[in-house]
């Protein structure tokens, strides 16, 4: 298969983000019409897990659409553990044969792209994106080499007490700090993603934050129950006391969730903004946009917003995340969409996915149409 710059190797595979935070931001029910950012899928599969009416998963990348095709697919196919087999998690010898039995459960284009890319099946597809091999080959077996005794430490600690006082005393440092400076520079983040639409602005010091946010969780989280941790740091899902740490949309009883669901549900490969221009007001009622912030500009931010302000239904929820570029709500915006401070900072507190922030909103129509129409009638 020839691949065009759209179908290169898909850079996201597995969860970097906490799924358990974007479902208590927006609150999913049997009723709602949601629209997502597929990411690698897991979040899109997360929300599906819920059973909304409706879910719609969107992103520019086929190779992206294609991977939520994937997993949706063997989730449907699958039991449970040779789920866990197929994608990586647990041993096994016959993934290939596997993934061969998809071919008519997935699209065309999508058995055309895995296809070309054996080698990531047969690996286990969760572990072999560009993001992620960027832990499995250079983060993980670093932090062997310079950390190895005490991860192993940490990875049994009893309590949030005992992790800390490895991290704090034998991890944390000047080495450390010089680690997260190199390994998340602006370049080395360039390199990794090797994508320059990710990288539009940056207007935060990304080694710094991190060295604050690792401190955070190290000190607030336990790592033994944090996936993305467990994958970053081990370059896999650590298992403690017979129980292995896995991201929300594999734990079992989601598994069970997905299969059950009975949601309309579509996958669209396009420009986000340009899909949801098409798209009719007060069509969404919930928002699962990741971190777009980090792949677009300020301007574009706006016209974002402001699809989500006309498509969005009235008393509909907002949730975003920001990493390499903050971008808050317009100001212009806030009464329509009212922020949820509190919120937002519980969840930046308790993310297990450390790294963001982020911008909960309630979408506030019908108010915001009486003063408006009070403003133009005179009336004070």
């Amino acid at each position: 298969m020839q691949k065009s710059n759209q179908e290169k190797w898909i850079l996201y595979s597995t969860c970097d983000e906490d799924s358990y935070s974007e479902l208590r931001a927006l609150d999913i029910t049997s009723n709602d019409r949601v629209l997502a950012v597929t990411g690698s899928g897991c979040r899109t599969l997360s929300l599906l897990a819920c059973n909304p009416k409706s879910l719609i998963s969107v992103d520019f990348s086929p190779g992206q659409n294609y991977l939520l095709e994937l997993k949706l697919a063997a989730i449907r196919a699958l039991s449970y553990d040779m789920l866990l087999k197929f994608f990586g998690v647990e041993d096994c010898s016959n993934r290939w044969e596997i993934f061969s039995s998809f071919e008519d459960k997935i699209s065309p284009q999508a058995f055309a792209y895995f296809s070309a890319n054996r080698w990531a099946i047969d690996k286990g597809i969760l572990f072999t994106g560009r993001h992620e091999l960027f832990y499995v080959r250079f983060v993980a077996p670093l932090m062997r080499v310079l950390y190895g005794k005490q991860l192993k430490q940490i990875a049994r600690a009893a309590n949030l007490e005992e992790q800390r006082e490895i991290f704090n005393k034998h991890i944390s440092g000047f080495l450390w700090n010089l680690m997260i400076r190199v390994g998340f520079s602006p370049l080395s983040i360039q390199i990794i993603l090797n994508d320059p639409k990710y990288l539009v602005e940056m207007n935060v010091n990304v080694g710094d934050y991190l060295i604050e946010r690792l401190h955070h969780t190290f000190n607030n989280h336990l790592v033994r129950d944090n996936n993305w941790t467990s994958f970053m740091f081990y370059g896999k899902y650590v298992e403690y006391q017979g129980k292995r740490c896995l991201p929300h949309f594999l734990l079992e009883e989601n598994y069970h969730a997905i299969r059950q669901a009975t949601t309309k549900f579509e996958i669209v490969t396009t420009n986000l903004i340009e899909y949801m221009k098409k798209m009719p007001e007060h069509s969404i009622d919930k928002y699962s946009l990741s971190d777009v912030t980090s792949c677009i500009d300020t301007p574009t931010f706006t016209s974002l917003i402001n699809e989500v302000v006309r498509t969005g239904a009235n008393q509909g929820k907002l949730c975003y995340r920001n990493f390499l570029n903050k971008q808050l709500i317009p100001s212009d915006l806030e009464d329509v969409l009212q922020r949820d401070q509190e919120l937002s900072d519980s969840l930046y507190h308790d993310d297990l996915a450390f790294a963001y922030s982020f911008e909960i909103a309630q979408i506030n129509k019908i108010e915001n149409q009486v003063a408006d129409t009070r403003t133009v009638a005179g009336i004070s």
